[in-house]
């Protein structure tokens, strides 16, 4: 049975751990490559969601191979990089899901 793991940066991957799923913790900038070739010669994992930030590091060349396989099937999120500052939360991800979810701004104060 395949399994999911999510790889974000640290500050994310809490609220992923606590929902029960596998999390790989990454810094900003870091190349994960290695990390990949590791998962996909593993086979254990069928859906990966990688932060679109650390997955634009990874060549191409992998990529495609990825693709071409099939699995593991490859779903670029975006999560906050931190939940510091009101200024980055305007207009962070977050925010814009709960406007979307409940119809209307919501201020988020520290």
């Amino acid at each position: 049975m395949s399994k999911l793991l999510i790889i974000t940066y640290p500050d994310a991957s809490l609220g992923f751990s606590l929902a029960g799923v596998e999390v790989r913790e990454a810094k900003e900038g870091e190349d994960i490559t290695p990390l990949l070739q590791n998962i996909i010669s593993g086979g254990e994992y069928g859906l990966l969601a990688v932060e679109e930030n650390l997955l634009s590091k990874v060549p191409e060349g992998i990529l495609k191979r990825i693709r071409k396989a099939g699995i593991p099937v490859i779903v670029p999120i975006d999560t906050p990089k931190s939940w510091y500052g009101e200024a980055e939360m305007e207009s962070s991800y977050v925010v814009r899901l709960i406007r979307k979810a409940i119809g209307y701004q919501v201020k988020i104060k520290r």
